[in-house]
């Protein structure tokens, strides 16, 4: 489990994710590859008009968190970095 950083370095703006699942967030990360934007909103936005527009994106790992700990704790976890990152109001999260 973990929470993770994508960095969008063509504009500077930053999403932050969790991954809670069974694969943890290689999983995670391998529907990122998949889809070019795992779902989310705001990325999905990024690749309407250039659906190569993914190559700007960077990944990187904020921290490790255990595998005994709840989705809510996880969650939890991942809005504390929201908060001090601004990724709500000055970056790609929505919520």
């Amino acid at each position: 489990f973990g929470i993770y950083l994508i960095t969008d370095s063509n504009t500077g703006k930053q999403y932050v994710g969790s991954a809670y699942g069974a694969e943890g967030i290689l999983g995670r990360w391998k529907e990122y590859v998949q889809s070019g934007h795992g779902y989310n909103q705001q990325l999905i936005g990024l690749l309407a008009p250039d659906r190569n527009y993914c190559q700007n994106f960077r990944f990187t790992i904020l921290r490790t968190l255990s595998k005994s700990l709840t989705k809510s704790e996880v969650m939890d976890v991942e809005s504390l970095y929201k908060e001090k990152l601004g990724s709500r109001v000055f970056g790609l999260n929505s919520n």
